[in-house]
């Protein structure tokens, strides 16, 4: 089974996760997202966060990927996906660059889940300050 998955952050082509993660999935296109959200950076390491708050921030531009069920478990790994300090995933409307809404998994933060943010909310993610963890997935 494939799925579409949306990526803002450190996931996108050019970025710290992506060749590992995102080298061989099929990129479709440059995305936004439909509705704001606030993407900021986060912590000691400049992490890039989408805050769960949709209706604040910003929309947020991105890249939009089919990926298959071993790539998604993956990444549910690196994100943490339901631990304490990790992402949830849930499915947002998102739009590909011809206007096209589509139904895409992204990886959002509850915002009682985000402690130190660094930034006013922005729209895109291109900070080069980001810093891996130390657990290996990075």
């Amino acid at each position: 089974m494939t799925h579409l998955l949306f990526v803002y952050g450190t996931l996108k082509r050019g970025f710290a996760h992506h060749e590992r993660y995102l080298g061989q999935a099929e990129f479709l296109d440059k995305a936004i997202t439909c509705e704001p959200f606030p993407l900021v950076l986060n912590g000691p390491r400049f992490s890039p966060v989408l805050i769960d708050a949709q209706g604040h921030g910003l929309q947020v531009k991105g890249e939009l990927y089919r990926v298959g069920n071993a790539t998604l478990d993956e990444l549910d790994r690196l994100e943490r996906v339901n631990l304490r300090d990790g992402y949830c995933r849930r499915r947002l409307t998102i739009a590909d660059s011809n206007g096209i809404a589509r139904a895409a998994w992204c990886y959002l933060k509850h915002s009682t889940w985000v402690e130190d943010v660094r930034s006013e909310p922005l729209d895109i993610y291109d900070d080069e300050r980001y810093r891996p963890r130390d657990d290996g997935l990075d």
